[in-house]
């Protein structure tokens, strides 16, 4: 072949790749859109800073249209980014959203606020809101791992109706304080903690594949001997991605 059509048969490549594959710029787009959405609380981009959502959303994967199950939401932070981000063709199932008022006039209607329950029922509950097997993309546990072993709501069974719920290829995104990597569940009463080694092991016992962490809200200043509350919402806090096998 001559040099000129070698260079001309370059040019046609690039030319190719660049069409059809996305920049990762468009792709954060979403992200970015959630995040800055004028319609959030005002309330809430005073927690962005420490929560790192511009980091922490993409991590989850989770995109316009996706139905996903968030645990412990809480005050609704997560909540409400979830809405925004998956969109009006996108679901999220809240449980214990203690901040009604984020739903009020309609607000968040692709959010629908689980009935309160221990989650020892929580099977039930899914059953109760049609999510059947494989139906989610994916489910959020931010923050409150710890809390569910601490309450004594944690079991095989609730990992499996979890695993179960999620499509193959799924995602079962966690966050939560850490404490001393191999310490298991020895710090989740005194300082609100759970040592990262431990539920790396127990997801996996149950089937879950681990994919990948982000570093994002990490602290290498944090020991992990104090209570998370003493760094002011900047403890060491790890973040992590498991996936549901492909069948």
């Amino acid at each position: 072949m001559e040099f000129r059509q070698v260079k001309r048969f370059h040019f046609v490549s690039l030319l190719i790749l660049s069409i059809s594959l996305p920049s990762e710029g468009n792709a954060n787009d979403i992200y970015d859109a959630a995040v800055n959405k004028p319609e959030r609380l005002k309330t809430d981009f005073d927690y962005d800073e420490k929560r790192k959502p511009l980091d922490i959303l993409p991590f989850t994967q989770i995109k316009e249209g996706d139905k996903v199950l968030e645990l412990g939401a809480g005050g609704g932070y997560t909540t409400e980014l979830l809405s925004w981000l998956v969109g009006k063709s996108g679901k999220v199932y809240a449980h214990f959203l203690y901040k009604k008022e984020r739903l009020e006039n309609n607000r968040l209607s692709n959010v629908i606020s689980l009935r309160e329950h221990s989650l020892n029922e929580h099977a039930q509950v899914l059953a109760e809101n049609e999510i059947q097997s494989n139906k989610l993309d994916a489910i959020v546990i931010f923050f409150v791992l710890h809390d569910i072993y601490l309450n004594n709501e944690m079991s095989g069974e609730l990992l499996s109706s979890l695993k179960d719920a999620l499509k193959p290829g799924g995602s079962l995104i966690l966050l939560d304080n850490a404490a001393k990597p191999d310490s298991g569940l020895t710090n989740i009463g005194n300082l609100h903690r759970i040592g990262e080694n431990f539920v790396k092991s127990e997801m996996e016992k149950a089937g879950f594949v681990f994919d990948s962490e982000t570093s994002a809200l990490r602290n290498k200043q944090d020991d992990h001997t104090k209570p998370w509350g003493d760094f002011e919402g900047l403890q060491d806090r790890f973040a992590y991605r498991f996936k549901k096998g492909k069948l």
